[in-house]
């Protein structure tokens, strides 16, 4: 969302990659089902995201919150990634 601002001014994005936060949830979420199981829809809203790995939910849709929920969901999955 920030590129849409910045490329008209600096005619170019942000060099970081873009993380989807929600890919890597469902990429946890994923390998922890059964085989027979992999065809279950996987719920992805921030809510129940933040629910699961045990994390504080703040008032959501304000953008200081969710950058500090979806910062926090970042590090806790690459934790639990590493193990």
């Amino acid at each position: 969302m920030i590129n849409r601002v910045l490329f008209p001014i600096l005619g170019m994005g942000l060099p970081q990659p873009k993380i989807e936060v929600s890919g890597l949830y469902y990429d946890y979420k994923f390998k922890q089902l059964p085989v027979h199981q992999q065809d279950r829809q996987i719920d992805l809203r921030f809510a129940t995201l933040m629910a699961d790995l045990n994390l504080p939910l703040r008032e959501a849709h304000d953008a200081v919150n969710d950058a500090v929920m979806a910062g926090l969901a970042f590090i806790k999955l690459r934790q639990l990634q590493r193990r």
